[in-house]
């Protein structure tokens, strides 16, 4: 498919959520009570809340998947709408409760702890996936939460000439066949060595990029991220910023590394990126709340401290 052709500039499929944040003066102990600092209620999820930052830095946006009943399923939707992400392909499941979470940040570091639920009606099987909204973007984002979902999606975008981008993060049954259909896996740090078995990252990462996929990025947290391409491995160290909630940093990672993508930068440019909206999201609370525009992360990117 020619770009210029394309619908949308992102398609993702995966995971809505809704993120109920409680931010603590440390982690509780045993059987205690403990005040809370801080509270929001806000849109999460790996792919929706990517999209919502593609969408925020101007490409055009659609959402495929399973939206639960009731109000909080409606909370999750109008977050997803207000930021002009298409939703024609969404699904809703009424009589399920929509994926939520209670998220507990520690105040003193802004890391969290995630305790969430999904309803089983709101998983994806591979019949379920729309074909025509897949070939629909220039790029296909998927979390592999649904992973035999996934997979199809992936075989279904390769075969339509776009672009996949897959989320990884944890290793399931249909997780190989997607990764072997993605052309670029950006994946949490403990994903590579889940996947094949080694503790090295780096013998991790070729290993996965011998499986198919053109580059394989791992991202380290504070610590940025490490790459591996046709042009070898490289690295993009993490900024310092203050730290108030970690919670959404991969995801916003993610949508920038699409984002630098579609604009078609070079690597090292789309890591920093990458890298710098990651580390600005940290700054507010909400996996949506520090997204920030484009200027403000490349003057990051110009004068900000790393790690």
């Amino acid at each position: 498919m020619e770009s210029g052709a394309s619908k949308f500039d992102v398609v993702g499929m995966g995971l809505n959520a809704v993120d109920h944040i409680c931010v603590i003066p440390r982690f509780p102990k045993y059987d205690e009570k403990l005040k809370m600092e801080a509270f929001r209620r806000t849109g999460g999820g790996q792919v929706a809340s990517a999209l919502v930052a593609c969408s925020r830095w101007g490409l055009r946006t659609k959402y495929i998947g399973k939206v639960g009943g009731g109000e909080m399923g409606t909370f999750s939707l109008s977050g997803l709408e207000s930021e002009g992400v298409d939703l024609s392909d969404v699904t809703r499941v009424e009589g399920a409760l929509n994926q939520f979470a209670f998220i507990l940040v520690d105040a003193r570091t802004g890391e969290r702890t995630i305790i969430w639920k999904r309803d089983e009606r709101l998983v994806i099987s591979p019949e379920e996936v729309p074909a025509e909204a897949i070939g629909q973007g220039r790029f296909l984002l998927l979390d592999g939460h649904d992973a035999p979902a996934a997979a199809r999606a992936a075989g279904l975008a390769r075969d339509a000439g776009v672009t996949v981008v897959i989320d990884a993060e944890t290793v399931k049954p249909g997780t190989r066949d997607m990764v072997e259909a993605a052309d670029y896996v950006v994946c949490s740090s403990g994903f590579p060595g889940a996947f094949v078995g080694k503790s090295s990252l780096r013998e991790a990462l070729a290993e996965i990029k011998s499986c198919g996929p053109g580059c394989v990025v791992a991202t380290l947290g504070r610590d940025g991220a490490v790459c591996l391409s046709d042009e070898g491995f490289s690295e993009s160290r993490g900024f310092r910023v203050h730290c108030v909630d970690s919670t959404g940093a991969g995801d916003v990672f993610h949508g920038a590394f699409i984002f630098g993508l579609a604009q078609a930068w070079r690597l090292d440019r789309i890591l920093d990126f990458s890298n710098a909206a990651a580390a600005l999201n940290c700054a507010t609370i909400g996996a949506r709340g520090g997204i920030r525009p484009a200027e403000e992360i490349f003057d990051l990117i110009d004068g900000g401290d790393r790690w």
